[in-house]
Order: structure tokens, then sequence, then C-alpha cells
């Protein structure tokens, strides 16, 4: 299932590679499969503002989400040629959130937490309507029941 922020398609991504500016900075992904699994798996993607932190976000989102079919899209970048390019390619449910625009659609800065989880969690009860979501109101919890009725992060 894709959506609109749980597993969203990649076209994001093909918007930026079609771009004459688009440099490949696709090698971070094999890093990013490399540390996988491990306590340096927490990455802060911190850059000065108009240094691509939305692509990259973007190219993370391509190469990981569920919700895209993304094999063609990589093919001819630097990690397409990773021996491991197809083991975690569009392998993982992935959340997708631009804060820039969830603030908008909230309305305001006070909102926008309150309208990250109603939306995230209404997309998840979608994605998984075997799990009871009735009592949770954040999306910790819910990420939290998903972990311990499927053991899939």
């Amino acid at each position: 299932m894709m959506g609109r922020f749980v597993n969203p398609d990649n076209s994001a991504f093909q918007v930026a590679v079609a771009s004459e500016i688009y440099i490949d900075k696709t090698g971070m992904l094999a890093y990013t499969n490399k540390v996988l699994g491990t306590k340096q798996a927490l990455i802060c993607n911190s850059r000065p503002r108009r240094f691509g932190k939305s692509t990259t976000a973007d190219m993370l989102t391509a190469y990981y989400s569920r919700g895209a079919d993304s094999k063609k899209l990589f093919a001819g970048y630097e990690i397409s040629n990773d021996k491991i390019f197809s083991k975690y390619l569009n392998k993982y449910d992935v959340i997708h959130l631009d804060i820039q625009w969830c603030m908008m659609d909230a309305g305001s800065a006070e909102n926008t937490v309150s309208y990250i989880n109603k939306n995230v969690i209404g997309e998840l009860k979608k994605l998984y309507p075997e799990i009871e979501f009735a009592d949770v109101q954040h999306l910790y919890g819910a990420l939290s029941k998903i972990n311990a009725a499927l053991k899939q992060k």
C-alpha cells in the first residue's frame, strides 16, 4: 500500500534526478545499508539551507519504501553497483514527513504534532487492519503496537 506519509512512491526523487543540477549521492545508501540494525543506524542529515536535505530524504524514501518500485530509477547510479543493492531496495515501511508541509496543512505550529499523529496513524490503520489501534493516540504507540504484533520495525 502506498500512502501520502506511509510508504510513499518514488516520484519526488524522480523529479530530483531529472533535474540538470542533480549530483549522484546514492553512495550514502551503501553506508546506510551497512549500519542498519546497529547503534550507528541513527543518522542525522544536518546541512545548511538549500544543501539537499529534502533530496536526500526523497532518495532514502525512494530506495527503502515498500510503496515504490525503484530498481530502474537507481540503475546507473553509484548504489546500483553495490553488491547488496537489491537486498534492501523497497523492503521497508517508510514514514516520510515534510514538517513544513505538515505545519501548513495543520494550520499552525501548535497543531502540527496532532496533525501528524492523526494522519499517519490513519494510514497505519489501513496498512495493518489486523492490529487494534483503538486506544492509540500517538505515533510512537502505533509503531510500538506494530512492532509487538509483527516483530518488524
